[in-house]
């Protein structure tokens, strides 16, 4: 039995390197919250919870709006929380954000606009985890995935039906969204760097 069972640990060992097996393999999807532990630690989804409830709260209470689109079209402020998420917690931290905040709050909206933030769920959870990827290389570049989000709400309303997808209208939103996501990216250049030192103090090493 015991020869047996060196024999086991002399293929794990072996197979290591090749399978790209480590006792970190899962923590790479982390960002800044100095968790070493899983794809997603206790400390990492209660921080998503914490953004995801911010996005709601901006979502239900903020309302900037963007007078290039006009009709009553806001700037969707509340979309930077999941890209910081993404940028602080990593991709996954930035996924979770943007499915629980976005869902939640289109639960909360009013007939009126429900239907475009339910259509968001999907692009807004896809912005949050390209937000983590690419903050782990140049978190300046990162606040430029909240175009991402930006573009597949776009497709999104086009595929659902929520916008027509002619030329005028194309347009005008195009420039209103230029406009917005130049307050987006401000927004997240300046929020980052006051919003990681608190991250990190929440969670040594």
């Amino acid at each position: 039995m015991r020869g047996r069972a060196r024999r086991v640990r002399e293929i794990r060992v072996c197979l290591r390197p090749h399978l790209g097996f480590s006792r970190h393999s899962f923590s790479r999807f982390g960002g800044d919250s100095g968790d070493e532990g899983g794809l997603m630690s206790t400390r990492r989804i209660a921080y998503a919870a914490v953004l995801a409830a911010l996005y709601v709260v901006i979502g239900q209470f903020v309302r900037i709006p963007n007078p290039m689109v006009g009709g009553g079209a806001i700037i969707a402020i509340n979309m930077v929380v999941v890209v910081i998420a993404g940028i602080l917690l990593g991709p996954a931290g930035g996924a979770l954000t943007g499915l629980v905040g976005t869902s939640l709050n289109a639960v909360f909206l009013g007939t009126g606009a429900a239907p475009y933030e339910f259509a968001a769920i999907i692009p807004h959870t896809i912005m949050g985890f390209t937000a983590g990827v690419v903050g782990r290389r140049n978190q300046l570049v990162a606040s430029l995935t909240i175009l991402v989000g930006h573009i597949l709400n776009i497709i999104a309303f086009i595929i659902i039906g929520l916008m027509p997808a002619n030329q005028m209208a194309a347009t005008i939103f195009s420039i209103g969204l230029g406009a917005e996501a130049v307050v987006d990216i401000v927004v997240i250049v300046l929020a980052v760097p006051l919003l990681r030192p608190l991250v990190r103090e929440a969670a040594p090493a």
